[in-house]
């Protein structure tokens, strides 16, 4: 999987059902697991967003924040 929306969605589904299962009535030898692996899942993630992600077209001398067109104070 080279998409990084996908990594993210999995990813945010995993903290979803991390998140909601001691509401579930989960076991907690489950829940200690997700607990331990969700580390794992997070490097993962980062790394496939550096790695396949688009990189911004402006420099940080131009723009100090890539999502709000906020030109730098010189």
């Amino acid at each position: 999987m080279k998409r990084p929306a996908v990594i993210i969605f999995l990813a945010t589904l995993y903290l979803l059902f991390f998140n909601a299962s001691p509401h579930l009535d989960v076991p907690n030898w489950v829940i200690i697991t997700l607990f331990i692996l969700s580390p794992i899942v997070v490097i993962y993630m980062v790394y496939v967003v550096l790695k396949y992600g688009k990189p911004s077209k402006y420099t940080f001398e131009e723009r100090f924040y890539d999502d709000l067109d906020y030109k730098r104070n010189e």
